[in-house]
């Protein structure tokens, strides 16, 4: 099985970057064919500035990270939810790549076709609100399952959120049970 690792959080000194790169390891060391696409190293332009009407001047990250997302079996993200979102870097992300014609074929007349079938995902955020807000509440995890990954065809298998940040309770202990949580996700 091939893993792709897409890592959104822009600072790679953060929890989240530290928790992808635990899992990629953890996924090598299982023996899974694995590819890693980091937000926080890849300088790309995230603005879809002409939305789908027009290409942008340079679209070589985009196409690799749509060749990568064609071969992979298994996408796993990993993200911070801020202000009940993703990161702008990690929407852009999704913006420029998960384009028309490569993720999905839109028709107005509501004949969908989801072109990443047979593909699963697993969704790993972190939030500084408690987690069982985001999974009763929050639209966040909610719209990446259905609404994002969902109308492209991929199946959301796993989605974990450690929530309360930065509070009392996160400590190094909890931090590290999440992340092996995470890691443990891989079957």
């Amino acid at each position: 099985m091939k893993i792709l690792v897409i890592q959104g959080h822009p600072d790679a000194e953060s929890f989240t970057r530290a928790n992808a790169l635990n899992y990629l390891q953890h996924a090598k060391d299982l023996g899974y064919d694995t590819e890693l696409v980091d937000l926080s190293q890849n300088e790309f332009n995230p603005i879809l500035r002409y939305g789908y009407r027009q290409h942008m001047s340079d679209e070589r990250f985009p196409q690799h990270a749509q060749q990568l997302i064609q071969d992979a079996d298994h996408i796993a993200f990993f993200f911070p939810i801020w202000w009940s979102s993703e990161p702008a870097i990690l929407k852009g992300f999704i913006d420029r790549v998960l384009t028309p014609h490569f993720a999905y074929t839109y028709n107005p007349n509501g004949k969908n076709q989801k072109l990443l079938t047979n593909k699963t995902a697993s969704i790993f955020t972190t939030s500084h609100g408690p987690a069982f807000f985001y999974k009763m509440w929050g639209n966040t995890l909610f719209r990446w399952k259905y609404l994002v990954l969902g109308f492209c065809g991929i199946k959301t298998t796993a989605c974990f959120d450690l929530g309360n940040m930065e509070a009392k309770v996160d400590t190094l202990k909890r931090r590290q049970a999440y992340m092996q949580k995470c890691a443990n996700s891989l079957k």
